[in-house]
């Protein structure tokens, strides 16, 4: 699934990209391709508060506005005793530096809900978007981490 989002939200495409012609998909597809995630989405957390891509099926397509809020709120506790939830998946924060600069990452693990297996998540916050990254069952966060930081990394420096 493709979401645009308005090119309004994404200013004249300064730094060499037009956000009216750019499949945020591709973006999703490329973490996608090493077979590492089960799960990717490229997610709007300014102006345009949604999924503007992600992997079909996958949880993070479900992901709400209000999800959205506290991944990016100000409170920066909260979630380590409460928890999170990702596209109404319950899940816990293990490492919050999403605020801290040049590393803009946070790393999340699935609450086991009926036995089932537990997977990491990584986050990168670039100026626009959030990258989020779902590890398949025995996938390490470091390498998750690694991944949506350079993804977010290459978005922010893009201008989004």
């Amino acid at each position: 699934r493709c979401i645009h989002p308005p090119s309004d939200v994404l200013g004249n495409g300064a730094g060499g990209t037009n956000p009216t012609n750019m499949s945020w998909q591709s973006y999703v597809d490329s973490l996608m391709a090493d077979g590492v995630c089960q799960d990717a989405a490229i997610v709007g957390y300014s102006d345009a508060k949604y999924v503007w891509a992600s992997f079909a099926g996958g949880t993070f397509a479900g992901i709400t506005p209000e999800e959205i809020d506290v991944l990016t709120g100000k409170d920066r506790m909260g979630f380590f005793t409460t928890g999170i939830t990702l596209g109404n998946k319950k899940c816990s924060v293990i490492r919050d530096s999403i605020s801290i600069e040049n590393d803009w990452t946070m790393d999340i693990r699935t609450k086991s809900q009926g036995g089932e297996p537990t997977y990491n998540i990584s986050l990168g916050k670039a100026t626009k978007v959030l990258v989020l990254v779902m590890g398949k069952e025995g996938v390490h966060g470091g390498g998750l981490n690694k991944k949506a930081y350079s993804m977010a990394k290459y978005l922010r420096d893009s201008g989004f």
